[in-house]
């Protein structure tokens, strides 16, 4: 026995030498299950993905079509303006005519020029002025495929939206690094499954709520094999999330049958679901019954991945800082951790709620409704529903997630 090195331990806490994953004792990669699982899951997304496409209703009734497109120009010159600010808003909006000169810039007729004659008020702006960047609507003649007219659609907002994109993904990336670049696959995947898969499969006829439902699941496999590869801790937070968002829309389900409460409500809060019915009037095979219970899963989905996952790694971590830890203790930690975690979660998604309908907010609270009116209104009941119901998804995914990392992660019952 050396006397120096004996000297050297002497006193020493003796760390655990951890075992390399039977997958790899085996001589299987580690990465190679993660690939299997994406592979997997990336071709059932690709199937939906084509089959949403395949055959698709669209509604006839569309902007964009042979005949009348949307197309890119450039204002050359104002020849006529009586915009000046509306003595009657506080906020200084600017109203009047105005007559400009604009150069077609994309489309069948680019390099042509046209004169264009627009109103400027409060929901029709901004004013305009030489050299800026506009999109007209062309209207083509049917028979001959002439250009008949033009009318003013929007500023053109391509680059400014496409600079904030690129603020935001190199924000992720600085911050982030690797894991920022697998968060914005992750946040790819999920828009397109609710953009292009959820949207046109519902057109076709799809009940809402198992499709959200399906895709949700689909999203949190994918978002979290990305994110983390496949481990313990991965599958502790699926089976949290898919539990949690589960249990969202079944409280959610549970609320419109306590306040007699349907999709069809909605229109109270947007009226868009009007041309959602007239859809139904046109033999379209849409489904509107579900689609409350669809935005509740949708809505939670974000804050039970981040909580489910948050409490998985923890416990992971935990774990494997003291090997002695047993299932209860495990579950304790879990609960303290969540605990924390629901206080300021729920929060956030109840003023995330309040803040994309705070002009509707705004305008109820206007017309001075009594307390009987409003706790009695459609409006009401189906916010409060929605954010109640997400909220409970996040509350309940903490004594699931811990549950759950406990008997992964516990040994015996101490």
């Amino acid at each position: 026995m050396n006397p120096k090195k004996t000297a050297k331990t002497q006193g020493k806490a003796t760390q655990p030498i951890q075992a390399p994953p039977a997958a790899e004792r085996r001589g299987v990669p580690r990465w190679l299950p993660s690939l299997l699982i994406l592979l997997c899951t990336g071709v059932l997304f690709l199937i939906l993905f084509f089959n949403a496409r395949e055959g698709n209703i669209y509604n006839p009734s569309r902007l964009q079509s042979e005949f009348v497109t949307v197309e890119k120009a450039e204002v050359l010159n104002v020849s006529y303006d009586t915009v000046e600010p509306d003595p009657y808003s506080p906020d200084g909006v600017e109203k009047g005519n105005q007559r400009a000169l604009v150069r077609l810039s994309t489309g069948a007729f680019a390099g042509q020029t046209r004169e264009l004659y627009y109103m400027i008020g409060y929901f029709v702006g901004p004013k305009l002025a030489p050299g800026d960047a506009i999109t007209v609507l062309q209207l083509r003649d049917e028979e001959t495929g002439a250009l008949q007219e033009i009318t003013y659609f929007q500023y053109d907002r391509i680059g400014p939206v496409l600079l904030v994109l690129g603020l935001f993904v190199l924000a992720v990336v600085l911050v982030g690094g690797k894991t920022g670049l697998k968060s914005l696959l992750g946040l790819a995947v999920t828009v397109v499954a609710l953009i292009w898969i959820f949207c046109p499969m519902w057109m076709k006829g799809s009940a809402p709520v198992p499709l959200a439902m399906g895709l949700c699941a689909l999203v949190t496999v994918m978002s979290f094999v990305i994110l983390g590869g496949t481990s313990k801790k991965i599958l502790c937070a699926v089976l949290a999330t898919l539990a949690g968002v589960g249990l969202a829309a079944g409280f959610g389900a549970l609320a419109q049958g306590l306040c007699r409460i349907t999709s069809f409500n909605l229109y109270d809060v947007n009226g868009e679901i009007a041309d959602l019915v007239n859809l139904q009037s046109r033999n379209y095979p849409v489904r509107i019954h579900g689609l409350l219970t669809a935005g509740i899963l949708i809505a939670s989905l974000g804050a039970v991945m981040d909580v489910a996952m948050s409490l998985s790694s923890a416990l992971a971590e935990l774990k494997q800082v003291n090997p002695e830890l047993g299932r209860k203790a495990l579950w304790r930690s879990g609960m303290n951790i969540g605990r924390d975690m629901v206080g300021t979660m729920t929060n956030t998604l109840i003023l995330a709620l309040v803040g994309s309908s705070l002009v509707t907010v705004i305008r109820l609270w206007a017309q001075g409704p009594t307390w009987r009116m409003l706790l009695t209104s459609g409006y009401f009941a189906v916010e409060l529903i929605s954010a109640v119901s997400s909220s409970i998804g996040v509350i309940l995914v903490v004594p699931l997630a811990a549950g759950i990392g406990a008997a992964a992660f516990g040994t015996g019952n101490k």
